[in-house]
């Protein structure tokens, strides 16, 4: 089967709905083997959050959830003309929004794929870490580089199974820099730039640079903050994967 078919009967099982049998089909077009049983007893490692009982993932979410962790498992792993597309068929179906020309890289993580919502044009590049327990939600051509984190909870001093949740919004055209972090609550302002190894604690205003630990603004954005399309946020050559 070549890999336009593999896509096309992928996203045929998961528009009809990801029930074990589907799953099970699925895995194998990926190269794997996992039999009915064993997926209805796979657990991830959401299931054992305490935030898991608050908004549990449906059987069929759980499922998809599944294909994105093992997509990075299977011999197709490296062949991004069909990674790509298989996770934003996933993300489609799983997030709570997603909007097209969508590219996440390998070895992106996140717990609560219900809980994230993704603009269009959005950029997830290598090795993500999307911590969604408090929501997350991404503008139209913002992009996340390579090994940056996101949280959305924090733990009391005091008592570690404290909890405290608050929602991440990185706005259209903003871009996270590598090995970046966001905390809690924090929003990253339309067309910001977070610089690379930065961690941020506060707000960042629009078409503000910062930098450091914590982050401090820096100086704004060279660019024409009108015409916001000529900040030409796309990743791969000739727009790959962007072109709807």
């Amino acid at each position: 089967m070549d890999t336009k078919s593999k896509l096309n009967k992928i996203k045929e099982l998961v528009n009809k709905g990801l029930d074990y049998k589907n799953t099970e089909k699925a895995l194998r077009i990926i190269g794997l083997k996992l039999n009915k049983r064993e997926i209805e007893e796979y657990k991830l490692w959401s299931d054992f959050l305490p935030l898991a009982d608050d908004y549990p993932y449906s059987n069929e979410q759980r499922n998809l959830h599944i294909l994105w962790e093992l997509i990075d498992r299977s011999p197709l792993a490296a062949d991004c003309a069909f990674t790509i597309p298989f996770r934003s068929i996933i993300a489609k179906k799983l997030f709570k929004k997603c909007g097209i020309g969508f590219i996440a890289n390998e070895g992106v993580r996140f717990n609560y794929g219900h809980l994230i919502e993704v603009g269009d044009y959005v950029t997830w590049n290598h090795c993500c870490y999307i911590d969604s327990k408090g929501g997350v939600s991404f503008g139209d051509f913002s992009m996340v580089a390579e090994y940056s984190r996101i949280f959305t909870h924090s733990h009391s001093e005091s008592d570690h199974m404290e909890r405290l949740y608050a929602k991440v919004e990185i706005k259209k055209y903003a871009k996270v820099y590598t090995a970046a972090t966001i905390l809690p609550g924090v929003t990253v302002g339309k067309g910001a730039i977070v610089a690379t190894g930065a961690i941020v604690t506060k707000d960042v205003p629009d078409f503000t640079l910062v930098a450091g630990i914590p982050a401090k603004p820096i100086r704004e954005r060279s660019c024409d903050k009108e015409d916001m399309i000529k900040l030409n946020h796309y990743t791969l050559k000739d727009k790959a994967f962007q072109n709807e």
